[in-house]
């Protein structure tokens, strides 16, 4: 019997055919309440007054819309999404494709993302950007987190930590970002990357040679996380928060 070889193209079908892009992005929100309040209380010899907080909170935007949001309000959380429900994340790419329309490699997709501040207090903000392949239901930690590319810009008005990972990059908003008030978007695109389709190997399998894609039945996960904290004593809240010096960074 002579040998088999699936041609470039065929591969390429079946590669396209088979592999799942799962858009999924988790939007995972806190807000340092606890440091907040510690740090309006006021204390002296003859009494002790506590400046309750009547809100601080966050909001992600996706292309102008809000994607989650969770403020604190008399003393309990207030979580919308637009996943609905008991949901207290939301999910990033819902209108990434139109219907009916498959994943391209190496287009850009819109995906201007900001933070509001929807509390009622001003604060500084932070947001932590995670990007991994999953598998099966797991984490694949060879797949290479670079292939997801989410473009970041504004770099003048958001601050990117010297320690980021390939894994994790955090994004500090330069200066007091006031109530009610938007960032200035910190990405503007998604693209994945078209080196998915050329990382494969050359399998023999008796008189039959195969050729197999790394990436074929990967999913692909991009989850933000955006947090706050108080304006009041701004360099030891963040400090506490967020384990890093305001001011080295240049956020105050």
């Amino acid at each position: 019997m002579g040998r088999k070889r699936t041609s470039k193209r065929a591969s390429r079908n079946h590669y396209v055919t088979y592999v799942l892009f799962v858009l999924a992005g988790i939007m995972l929100l806190g807000s340092a309440v606890g440091s907040t309040r510690a740090a309006l209380t006021y204390r002296s010899d003859n009494y002790m007054r506590e400046i309750s907080v009547s809100q601080i909170g966050v909001t992600l935007l996706e292309n102008g819309k809000v994607v989650s949001s969770r403020d604190y309000d008399k003393d309990e959380w207030k979580i919308s999404t637009n996943r609905g429900g008991a949901y207290t994340s939301g999910a990033l790419f819902q209108n990434l494709l139109k219907k009916d329309e498959s994943l391209v490699l190496n287009k850009k997709y819109d995906e201007n993302l900001a933070v509001r501040n929807s509390g009622t207090i001003d604060e500084y903000v932070r947001v932590r950007i995670y990007k991994y392949w999953m598998q099966g239901g797991k984490k694949i930690t060879t797949l290479s987190p670079d292939l997801i590319d989410l473009n970041l810009v504004n770099g003048d008005t958001w601050i990117s930590n010297p320690d980021n990972t390939r894994e994790c990059t955090e994004l500090y908003h330069k200066g007091i970002l006031a109530s009610g008030a938007e960032t200035k978007t910190f990405t503007d695109t998604v693209r994945i990357s078209g080196k998915v389709a050329a990382e494969a190997q050359i399998l023999q399998e008796g008189n039959v040679v195969k050729t197999v894609y790394k990436y074929d039945g990967a999913e692909f996960h991009v989850d933000v996380e955006v947090d706050a904290v108080q304006t009041h004593n701004a360099q030891d809240a963040i400090k506490s928060a967020w384990g890093v010096d305001a001011s080295a960074l240049g956020i105050l």
